[in-house]
């Protein structure tokens, strides 16, 4: 629940509880004082009765009020009201008496008006209790109705009172929304003083997170320089260092000592070799990152970017001897620009790999009503079924370390390839593939993911300028 509802149905039952306990207490009141009020215009009504001289025997008196009456001489009935019994209605004594007669209650006041012993006059004077009751609720009602009537107004206003006392939330919220993904730059905003410590601490917590993210940066910075140059040179020494020990090697009949000598070298080639590959991964999936895909994410056509990775990696695949093929249409998707070529070349770069010298792979991507379709399909042994799910987790290789395939790897292709995926929500599935009979990767892009994307777009619109300027990468070169 909100906080604006919570406070405005907490007020509201508030008020409400003591409206109800007030009208209680008041409807109380009234009734006493009604009471009093009524009793005191049944005695003014027995003196004035007691006042009128009446004339001997016994006379009815018509009466249009609800009051009834009687005037009683020597314990005789000799006058009363039309709505008033003939008989005594209630033995003769002074003061107020509640008494039923004629299927009514009644409340009476009994008064002896005449101080003379040989004339015992007294007059009784009746009203009936539901009309004292009725008169007196109607009263009442009168006065609560407009409160209740005037609730609905009044849940008006505290809803307005509590949306205007939150409006520094409101604006803080709004400002945390509008807030870039790779902005964390100070909040100034004019709040309460209940939100200046809230305020304080998210600044501090912006400036702890920017200094995090650029000691980040610096680190992949330093990492590339300092893990790629090195391997560089140890390859270049590794194999000017393999050439001189083969040149210095006496010239044997038997060639095959020569190269059982040489296998030493090979495997410190190999190794160097992963090591390198390993790093190049590493770098790639930290550049990977939330905030790098929504700062820098536009419009992509998949198809182009499909025929720029193949030339880049065709050497490689010739050199293998594969016989690669796309089959594509224009498709828009909406997505960062290195990541989405980083993901193609990972999934060619596999099928190239693991499929056998002489092989086909099939590269396609279309359009249709479920969104953009991404698939790389290849002749070769494929993954079975049970390792589907495993293949995406970090330094995880399918046969272990000892990969069947004698292919230097380690483990990050398609982890990063899912992470990219993630990143702009995407849906991926491995399969068999129906044409090929080898692996089948597919990747699924859908409209509503573009549909989100296009708001980023909108945002990033305004800084394109900034952004063309900016150093787009977070890992050096050398």
């Amino acid at each position: 629940m909100s906080i604006r509802r919570y406070l405005v149905l907490m007020l509201l039952s508030i008020i409400t509880l003591v409206i109800f306990v007030s009208a209680i207490e008041g409807y109380k009141a009234s009734m006493n004082k009604a009471e009093s009020l009524f009793d005191d215009e049944l005695v003014s009504l027995a003196q004035v009765i007691s006042a009128i001289e009446l004339p001997k025997g016994i006379i009815k008196h018509k009466i249009t009020s609800n009051f009834a009456y009687q005037v009683i001489v020597d314990n005789q009935v000799v006058s009363h009201s039309e709505n008033a019994p003939e008989y005594l209605i209630h033995e003769l004594s002074s003061g107020f008496k509640k008494v039923n007669f004629l299927g009514k209650r009644w409340r009476t006041y009994s008064e002896k008006s005449s101080d003379n012993a040989m004339a015992n006059e007294w007059v009784i004077i009746a009203q009936p209790l539901k009309q004292r009751f009725d008169l007196a609720e109607s009263i009442i009602l009168s006065a609560v109705t407009p409160i209740i009537v005037v609730m609905p107004l009044l849940a008006l206003i505290i809803s307005l009172a509590v949306r205007q006392g939150l409006k520094p939330l409101t604006l803080l919220t709004r400002a945390l929304k509008n807030k870039k993904a790779n902005d964390l730059s100070q909040l100034s905003i004019n709040s309460a003083n209940e939100l200046a410590p809230v305020i304080a601490t998210l600044n501090e917590l912006f400036l702890r997170l920017s200094l995090a993210f650029e000691r980040e940066k610096q680190f992949a910075s330093d990492a590339a320089h300092e893990l790629r140059t090195p391997l560089s040179v140890l390859k270049i020494n590794l194999h000017n260092l393999q050439q001189s020990y083969l040149d210095a090697m006496p010239k044997a009949d038997n060639s095959t000592t020569v190269t059982l000598q040489a296998l030493p070298f090979e495997q410190l080639e190999h190794s160097v070799e992963r090591m390198a590959h390993v790093v190049d991964q590493i770098l790639t999936l930290n550049r990977t990152n939330p905030e790098q895909i929504l700062a820098e994410s536009e419009r992509l056509n998949l198809q182009t970017l499909s025929q720029a990775c193949i030339s880049e990696l065709y050497p490689y695949i010739a050199s293998r001897g594969h016989d690669i093929e796309l089959k594509s249409q224009a498709a828009t998707i909406f997505g960062n620009r290195f990541a989405i070529s980083i993901l193609l070349k990972n999934l060619i770069a596999n099928a190239a790999k693991y499929t056998p010298d002489h092989g086909k792979i099939l590269v396609s991507c279309w359009q249709n009503n479920h969104g953009v379709i991404l698939r790389v399909e290849d002749s070769g042994p494929g993954i079975a079924p049970s390792e589907y799910q495993r293949v995406f987790d970090r330094f995880y290789r399918v046969g272990g370390d000892s990969h069947n395939s004698n292919i230097i790897g380690c483990g990050l292709g398609l982890s990063i390839v899912k992470h990219i995926v993630q990143l702009h929500q995407a849906n991926i599935s491995l399969s068999v593939s129906e044409t090929l009979a080898g692996l089948c990767v597919e990747v699924i892009f859908s409209h509503e993911d573009n549909t989100r994307m296009n708001k980023i777009d909108k945002n990033n619109q305004k800084n394109a300028d900034d952004r063309q300027q900016n150093v787009p990468s977070t890992v050096g070169r050398v």
